[in-house]
This record gives C-alpha cells, sequence and structure tokens, in this order.
C-alpha cells in the first residue's frame, strides 16, 4: 500500500517519494516545512507498548479458537487501534518532542499498558472488564492532556482539544454505564461508545479544517503499525513450529505461512499509486483523510486475525483447520484485499487497473472459503501466499507505468 523507507531519523534532507508515487517528488502544501518528519524514537518507542496489548487480543483466538474468541478480538481490537491513532494522530498534530509530551504520553501510555494486561480476560468478570474500560479512558485521558498542553501554545489546536474532551466524556458515560450492566447489554453499551468516538471526526470536521497534517509522517507511522499486526502473524507460525519441535509437516506450514505473511507485507507496501498531487489532500480533514484512516481498521484487522489463526495452521499442519481458523485465515486476507483496494480506490478510482487486480484476487481468495477445512494446511496457505505475490507480481508494471506518467 505504501512505498516507505526505514525511520531511522526524524528528518530526512530531501523530501520522500508522494504517496504510492516512488518516482515523484512529494508536493508540499503552502506553508509546511520542505523537509519530511520522520517517526521519532519515542514514538517508536510508544508502538512497542502497542505491540504487548496487540499480542494479547489475538492470543485469545490462538488459545480458544472460536466464533465467540474471534468476536471478543475483533471488538477489542477496534478500541486499541482507535487509541494508537489517537496518539499518532496527536504526534502528527503537535509533535515538539519536549520532556513535557514524554511525560504526559508516557502516563496515558500507561493506559496501554493496562489494556494489554487486561484484554486477554475481558468478559471473564466484572472485576476484569472495569479493569481493560478504564485503562482505554486513562489513555484517552492522556491524549487530552496532551491536547490542552498544546493549545495553550498553538491557538489553532483549541477545537481539536474542545471537540475531544466533549467525545471523550460523552463515550465515557457508555464505557463506565456498560460496567454496571450485564451480558449483551454490557457490550451494546460499548459498541455505543465507540461508535460515537469513531464518529467524532466526522462530525467534528468543520472545526477542526485549520488543522494540518504531516502527510508524510502520517502515512509513514500507518506503515509501521501495519508492521507491528503483521509481527504478530510471524510470532505466530514461530511459536506453532517450536511447539511442533519442527516437525517436517510443521516446517513446510511454516514456509507457506512465511510467504504468506511476506505477500501481505509486499501488497501493503508496494504503493498506493494515487493520481500526482492528491496525497497532499492528506493535510487537512476531509474524505480522503477520513477514507485512509477508517480504511485501516478493516485492513488491519483482517491482518489480525489471519496471524491470530498462523499458530494454529503450523500446529495442525498435518491435519485440517477447523471452521473458525480456516474462516480467520482465508477470511482475514479476503477482508484485508478489499479493503486495501477500497483505500486506493478512493485516490485513483474504483476502476484502476490495481485496484481492479487486488479486488479480483480477493474473489480467487473466496472460492477458497468452501474448501478451507478440506485440503491441508499447507496446501492453503501456499494457495493463499500465491495468490497474494502473484497479485503484486502483476500489479507492479501498472505501479511503473502510473509512476512514469506522473
Amino acid at each position: 500500500m505504501l512505498d516507505q523507507e526505514s525511520p531511522d531519523h526524524r528528518e530526512l534532507p530531501t523530501p520522500t517519494p508522494a504517496y504510492g508515487d516512488p518516482a515523484a517528488p512529494a508536493s508540499t502544501p503552502p506553508g509546511e516545512s520542505t523537509v519530511a518528519r520522520r517517526a521519532t524514537w519515542f514514538e517508536l518507542f510508544g508502538d512497542l507498548v502497542f505491540v504487548a496489548a496487540v499480542g494479547q487480543i489475538t492470543h485469545r483466538v490462538g488459545a480458544h479458537p472460536g466464533a465467540g474468541s474471534v468476536a471478543a478480538a475483533a471488538g477489542l481490537f477496534v478500541p486499541l487501534w482507535w487509541a494508537w491513532v489517537l496518539y499518532a494522530v496527536h504526534a502528527n498534530r503537535a509533535d515538539r518532542d519536549t520532556v513535557a509530551h514524554r511525560l504526559l504520553t508516557g502516563v496515558g501510555l500507561t493506559g496501554v499498558v493496562g489494556m494489554a494486561v487486561f484484554a486477554g480476560g475481558v468478559g471473564q468478570s466484572r472485576g476484569v472488564d472495569a479493569g481493560f474500560v478504564l485503562s482505554y479512558l486513562g489513555a484517552r485521558t492522556g491524549v487530552a492532556a496532551l491536547y490542552a498542553w498544546d493549545s495553550r501554545r498553538d491557538p489553532g489546536l483549541i477545537p481539536v482539544f474542545r471537540s475531544f474532551t466533549v467525545g471523550s466524556v460523552a463515550s465515557a458515560i457508555f464505557w463506565l454505564g456498560g460496567l454496571a450492566c450485564d451480558g449483551g447489554w454490557r457490550y451494546g453499551a460499548w459498541a455505543v461508545a465507540m461508535l460515537m468516538e469513531l464518529a467524532l471526526p466526522l462530525v467534528a470536521g468543520r472545526r477542526l479544517r485549520r488543522v494540518t497534517q504531516e502527510t508524510e509522517h502520517l502515512r509513514e507511522r500507518f506503515g509501521l503499525f501495519t508492521i507491528i499486526v503483521l509481527g504478530e502473524s510471524v510470532l505466530g507460525f514461530t511459536n506453532g513450529l517450536a511447539a511442533a519441535h519442527t516437525a517436517g509437516w510443521a516446517a513446510l506450514t511454516a514456509a507457506a505461512a512465511f510467504a504468506l505473511t511476506v505477500g501481505l507485507w509486499w501488497s501493503y507496501f508496494n504503493g498506493s499509486g494515487v493520481r500526482p498531487g492528491s496525497h497532499t489532500e492528506l493535510a487537512r480533514p476531509g474524505k480522503l483523510l477520513h477514507a485512509f484512516t477508517f480504511g485501516h481498521l478493516p485492513m488491519l484487522l483482517g491482518l489480525a486475525l489471519t496471524g491470530a489463526s498462523m499458530g494454529i495452521a503450523v500446529t495442525e499442519g498435518g491435519a485440517h483447520l477447523n471452521a473458525t481458523a480456516g474462516a480467520c485465515i482465508v477470511g482475514g486476507v479476503i477482508v484485508y484485499l478489499v479493503s486495501v483496494a477500497l483505500v486506493r480506490a478512493a485516490f485513483t478510482g474504483i476502476r484502476e487497473a490495481v485496484v481492479v487486480i487486488r479486488l479480483l484476487t480477493a474473489v480467487l481468495a473466496a472460492a477458497l472459503l468452501p474448501v478451507a477445512t478440506r485440503i491441508p494446511v499447507a496446501g492453503l496457505l501456499t494457495a493463499l501466499a500465491v495468490l497474494v505475490i502473484g497479485s503484486v507480481v502483476v500489479e507492479t508494471p501498472a505501479q511503473r507505468r502510473r509512476a512514469a506518467a506522473a
């Protein structure tokens, strides 16, 4: 999806390539620096904290493969992803990397640590549920504190701080109110709270128009979080291989799982191929920014569900997957391919060649769903890897033609 270099420094001497256009220089919106910002070491440390929480959530599927575990993991992934988005977007808008910023962010990340601690047991007791909710609200409070601090120097962030605070208080009522309920009512209240938070950028769009984004930095941050989620796939099949004591069939299945992971990574970072200059439209709140941001939710959720079942796939490499694991692996790849195609389509149009290729690949992957539990696991993973890597190979000439035309 993206063409990026490794974030070794905060700044580069020359601009990074345009979004999805490896041949063209990044154009710079009026008033913005011509030096591309890069992720800081402290941001990468923050991502490390989120790694722990992602691992605990995906572990629920691997430990107890079933529809309930998948639904729980998917539900828990949303607030975790949103917490990461809040910190990433704040750093993009108002990063000064000062002592105060690091302290406030560190306090907020304590809430993310709490989310990691309680994520594995949510749904088992009221106490664990309360721990997860309070940790999440603590993480959000950290973001509010950062905006409050930054708005003292930058009046343009005052509308952001006010909107964020009002939205946080309103959603907190449902998060905390859900703890007083039982069963489905609790999860229903939490769903309402989450929907309110996700809708806030859309509702407050007009008030946020004056706030600009560092486009290249934002793209890089989302790319780094994608690497985190893909890392869970690597951890899954390596743990499965270790548990199977590197048996011949397990090694074969792990090799296929690794090939699939490589294909998914390649597909994401192969470039989004937007029309020349359109990547700069991410700099201000609008349809493209929302499509880019929210399009990553199903995309990353699909990758997470696929990765969550990698360990099961390798451990049971000599047999067949159960319905849940098969659906997670194949369904996760399908959701990823459709999501990454639609995000690209927001920039290029639905008929653009690479979009069509990725959607057709998703259709071919869907043909594997009926046989996911009937064919050997290694065969299933190999077929998916061939489809994903094959689609990248086929779409690459189109990527180059677009870059040359720009």
